[in-house]
């Protein structure tokens, strides 16, 4: 039985990555994509989402969520993204109407015949509206499996103490670690060990189709922005999306999970109890990575999709 899920994002080079393996996996059923901006704007995330649903040929809505944190100013990555969020990587634009994304988010919940996993890979505003908007619906959710935060031996991309998803929006993130649906956080810990380069994918890249191209190019030019020697690029969204399809890819604690919203330093830090002393665990927390697991399954799924799409042009 395929597990339904619906993807939370806000594409961004290592987002489109984990909605082609969702789209290359029988394991899951996507429901539906709702954009939110982080990465880069709304008005490029949101296209960039309905652009990727194109061209790997989703039927499924997609949708146009926040554009804004919930009440901060928001600052986007596009020195790491570009300014397209794709490297500079252009798909022809989409003529999708998009919904509105919260309440897409809460009628694809309601109709599915099964609990829901949603999949957050960008910031978590939409899905704190979602909690206060439709609280009902919410409490419906099967599990959050969400790309953010980290523990203390890797707390921060954005600041020295906090990840860019969870720092964009951090009080978003203190109503979706408060809410009590199950979550599941890959952070930057485990993801900096998914380390992907060109040289991991050798059957994706010799296929040479649509998504072999655009994994190429996005692969290419950012493989040594966190690491050196070449050893790839560290995968995020796609780490989070295969723990999913494959939960043996990594290991978890369930722990207690809180993010520090008022801090001088430190607003955006997940602070995560090691020792039980704020509450009952409300978290599974991602520490270890089968990194060898993680890349044999992006080739082989992702070569099989780019295979099919060759076959269907």
């Amino acid at each position: 039985m395929t597990r339904p899920i619906i993807i939370d994002t806000d594409p961004g080079i290592d987002d489109a990555l984990a909605i082609m393996l969702a789209a290359a996996s029988p394991e899951v059923d996507l429901l539906g994509l709702v954009a939110v901006a982080g990465n880069v704007g709304l008005d490029r995330t949101a296209p960039n989402a309905a652009a990727l649903a194109d061209l790997l040929r989703l039927d499924v809505p997609v949708g146009r969520g926040s554009a804004l944190p919930l009440w901060r100013t928001p600052t986007h990555a596009s020195q790491v993204h570009g300014e397209n969020g794709f490297g500079g990587y252009e798909l022809p634009a989409s003529t999708r109407v998009l919904e509105p994304g919260v309440p897409l988010l809460a009628r694809l919940i309601e109709q599915s015949a099964e609990p829901v996993t949603v999949v957050a890979i960008g910031p978590l505003t939409n899905i704190a509206q979602l909690m206060n908007e439709h609280p009902a619906t919410a409490r419906k959710i099967e599990r959050i499996v969400l790309m953010g935060g980290g523990t203390l031996d890797v707390l921060g991309n954005a600041t020295p103490t906090a990840e860019f998803n969870i720092w964009w929006d951090p009080d978003a993130a203190v109503r979706v670690f408060g809410f009590g649906v199950p979550l599941t956080m890959v952070g930057l810990n485990a993801t900096h060990q998914a380390l992907v380069g060109p040289q991991h994918l050798p059957r994706l890249l010799a296929s040479g189709g649509p998504v072999a191209k655009m994994v190429e190019h996005l692969l290419s030019g950012y493989q040594d922005s966190h690491h050196e020697q070449g050893a790839g690029m560290a995968q995020h969204d796609s780490l989070a999306l295969a723990a999913v399809l494959d939960p043996a890819v990594i290991t978890t604690r369930h722990l207690y999970v809180d993010v520090e919203n008022t801090g001088r330093r430190t607003t955006g830090m997940t602070v995560v109890d090691y020792l039980g002393r704020w509450g009952e665990p409300n978290c599974d927390v991602a520490f270890e990575v089968d990194v060898e697991r993680f890349r044999a399954l992006l080739d082989s799924r992702l070569s099989v999709l780019d295979a099919s799409l060759k076959e269907d042009r």
